[in-house]
């Protein structure tokens, strides 16, 4: 096949369509970069109104002749980069318009709203793995790559190595634009932007990991922008070497689940996430109890696969987990965590950092409960009983439990609760196995009783119940702490 093909008639240049993918993304990283080197000199408003001329423009015939200079001709191709670019154009529009506003007025309300913020979010949005591997590989503009072997056996490098170009873009970025509006650049401010930076650069790879229906473009920069916005405004910061370090121990330790398939690109990124997070606002220990339950969740599920299987009683995907799992079983467990770190640091609320550290106990206890609950209680030979009423059910049967699973959720919150102590998280053995087993226990069954009354009728997903039932197994350990006074 000649690298000019005629087909009814038309030419096709495909070295020439390949030439023009590179310069496309070329222009698109060097806009990007103007815009950030262009907050030296211009304000606010000026930003505010070349966006939303970029944005009128794109109904009118300019954009099309402009297209036309990369060969965007197409109907279909023509339509992508329409869409593309009123999406950016418009989210950078009503960020500006946000933004314009609280620079003039925002002093006079209290409320400080850092320009650099948006800078930071739109790096992190430019530098994504469309445009770096269309840079260097023979590809279209447009072209779907997701199906190409050359992009499926090194996506997940280009993912990393745009993880570290996304934090360093956007921790160049805060400085620069930082550095123009009157911000003092100290140490702990630049420990805080570097803090802030790897985040955000996390939390866009993972939205861009993240099937939906959303555009990719939009995901990145509102996940990323709106992620590095409430830490900023959480004024947290920690040493840049102690954040570099557990993005590292993260990274590593979600790329292994990964690899030993517990968890899919998607679940990596998440994992990763909970992970710097948690570390930094707590410390290693925290985190390392929380890897446990993906552990036993990962090695539980593939008990008895083949019995589960036979019976459709198995996880899909041979329980691979996803971001979808992470988080529903995580989320609260993260909260806690964050919690901790500020008000830990704050003399008049240290005195709740005790009883958080039992809910963070409580909730990893109820997901590792429930987890082994489900993954071996199926496995029965004995009677599945509804929660509810207590009439017999069909194994795996939501709201359905069994001796076998009530003694593995049990089991499993102990764990959580010996794990606990061997952590110094909790001082006294008795102590901790009381707050897990309390917490963990009375968690599972709770999501056994959501199950049955909830989720059978289509209230509640897996996912919306695991949230509630992680809940309120952190609300149990977080009271019993009250109670032990």
């Amino acid at each position: 096949m000649s690298d000019s093909e005629n087909v009814s008639g038309v030419c096709f240049d495909m070295n020439g369509d390949i030439r023009t993918c590179k310069f496309f993304y070329i222009m698109k990283y060097t806009a990007g970069a103007f815009f950030v080197l262009s907050a030296a000199v211009l304000p606010l408003w000026a930003f505010l109104a070349v966006f939303l001329i970029l944005f009128i423009s794109s109904f009118t015939p300019l954009f099309q002749k402009a297209a036309a200079l990369f060969n965007l001709t197409g109907e279909d191709k023509l339509r992508h980069l329409k869409f593309d670019f009123r999406l950016l154009a418009g989210l950078m529009t009503l960020s500006f318009a946000v933004a314009v506003p609280l620079e003039i007025y925002g002093k006079n309300i209290g409320i400080e709203f850092p320009s650099f913020l948006i800078f930071q979010a739109l790096t992190v949005t430019v530098f994504s793995t469309r445009s770096w591997f269309s840079l260097f590989n023979k590809v279209t503009l447009y072209e779907d790559i997701r199906e190409k072997e050359s992009f499926k056996n090194i996506s997940l490098l280009y993912e990393f190595f745009l993880i570290a170009l996304r934090v360093l873009g956007a921790f160049l970025a805060g400085f620069w634009v930082a550095s123009f509006t009157g911000y003092d650049l100290t140490p702990d401010f630049l420990n805080r932007l570097f803090f802030i930076a790897m985040i955000g650069a996390f939390i866009g790879s993972l939205f861009e990991a993240i099937p939906s229906k959303i555009n990719a473009i939009a995901s990145i920069y509102l996940g990323s922008l709106f992620s590095i916005c409430l830490l900023f405004m959480l004024n947290y910061q920690t040493p840049w070497l102690e954040t570099a370090l557990a993005a590292l121990f993260s990274v590593v330790l979600a790329f292994l689940a990964y690899r030993y398939k517990i968890a899919d690109v998607s679940a990596l990124f998440s994992a990763a996430v909970l992970g710097i997070l948690i570390i930094l606002f707590t410390n290693l220990w925290w985190y390392i109890l929380l890897v446990a339950f993906f552990i036993f969740g990962g090695g539980f599920t593939k008990y008895k696969f083949k019995q589960k299987k036979a019976a459709g009683l198995a996880e899909s995907k041979t329980g691979i987990r996803s971001y979808e799992n992470v988080f529903s079983n995580s989320i609260w467990a993260l909260v806690v965590a964050v919690l901790y770190g500020i008000l830990s640091q704050n003399p008049d609320w240290g005195w709740l950092a005790t009883p958080l550290v039992f809910a963070y106990v409580g909730a990893v206890a109820t997901a590792t409960g429930d987890t082994m609950a489900s993954e071996i209680g199926v496995t029965a030979k004995g009677p599945t009983y509804m929660i509810t009423t207590f009439r017999k059910a069909r194994p795996g049967e939501d709201g359905g439990v069994s001796l076998l699973g009530e003694f593995a959720a049990l089991a499993g919150s102990a764990i959580i609760g010996i794990m606990a102590f061997g952590f110094g998280m909790i001082d006294s053995l008795g102590l901790s196995l009381l707050v897990a087993v309390a917490g963990g226990f009375l968690g599972t069954n709770i999501d056994s009783i959501l199950g049955a009354v909830l989720q059978k009728r289509g209230y509640l997903t897996n996912s919306g119940v695991n949230i509630v039932a992680t809940l309120l197994g952190a609300v149990i350990s977080f009271a019993l702490f009250f109670l032990l006074l």
